[in-house]
């Protein structure tokens, strides 16, 4: 039944997505996807014989079983459009890494390659200026001049930060930003010290918009670019996982 369940989804799901919306006749459904009424009478029968349509008096209407098949394959069709537009850069990812599921739907894809491989870095900084508060983890250095580019976030322009980093990426910041350090914590800036992290991770939010970030490296430890996902599903994913690091990271005093 579930394999049937699924063919027909496959193959009659721009008439359900119709029926979703209002019920038709079928000369409505013939005019609406351009097409015979044999094709269309084909259609609904199908559709009728795993329960996903029934007649009413308006024509035909999707059943309750049908509006959560239609919901249930356009979430799968759009998280099979995030792994093809994110592909090359899931692949750089450990086979065992946190990747959620809910990254995938939605997903806008910056790689850091000519002819503007600064193009994923910009656009991060573009997200931390528009966020009020930000959540980050990072086992790499971004790029040059973000320490001092978060230094001057916190410091001047209020940024609510967390980080839970790598214990070589805290020894490469505070080598690098030094004194600029315990401003930050005077300011509200908070640390924390892993020995491992999956993948480099951003969370921004503002009063009426939230997005998630991934970040993704690949040979020599090089940026090979950043997923972008303003979904509330990717936001909350992100939060958690973040969540979970940080309730097992070493607190760097101030």
């Amino acid at each position: 039944m579930v394999d049937e369940l699924a063919r027909t989804l496959h193959w009659r799901s721009d008439l359900l997505a119709l029926l979703v919306e209002e019920p038709l006749d079928k000369r409505a459904l013939e005019e609406r996807v351009d097409a015979s009424r044999s094709t269309v009478d084909r259609g609904i029968r199908d559709l009728e014989a795993v329960g996903l349509v029934e007649r009413t008096n308006g024509g035909y209407a999707a059943t309750v079983s049908g509006r959560l098949a239609a919901e249930s394959r356009a979430a799968h069709v759009a998280e099979l459009d995030g792994v093809d537009r994110a592909g090359p850069l899931l692949d750089l990812l450990a086979d065992d890494g946190d990747l959620g599921r809910e990254m995938l739907a939605g997903v806008e894809v910056e790689r850091a390659e000519p002819p503007s491989p600064a193009a994923p870095l910009d656009r991060l900084k573009d997200v931390i200026r528009r966020s009020d508060r930000y959540l980050g983890m990072s086992a790499m250095d971004t790029g040059t001049g973000f320490g001092q580019f978060f230094h001057d976030q916190v410091v001047e322009e209020g940024l609510d930060l967390s980080f839970v980093f790598t214990r070589e990426m805290a020894g490469h910041l505070e080598s690098n930003l030094g004194d600029k350090i315990p401003p930050m914590k005077q300011a509200g800036f908070e640390m924390g010290v892993v020995d491992h992290l999956p993948f480099g991770l951003g969370v921004g939010f503002a009063d009426d918009w939230a997005v998630a970030v991934v970040l993704v490296y690949g040979p020599s430890s090089r940026l090979a670019g950043i997923l972008f996902n303003e979904n509330r599903a990717a936001v909350e994913w992100a939060t958690g996982l973040f969540d979970r690091y940080s309730a097992r990271a070493e607190t760097v005093p101030p």
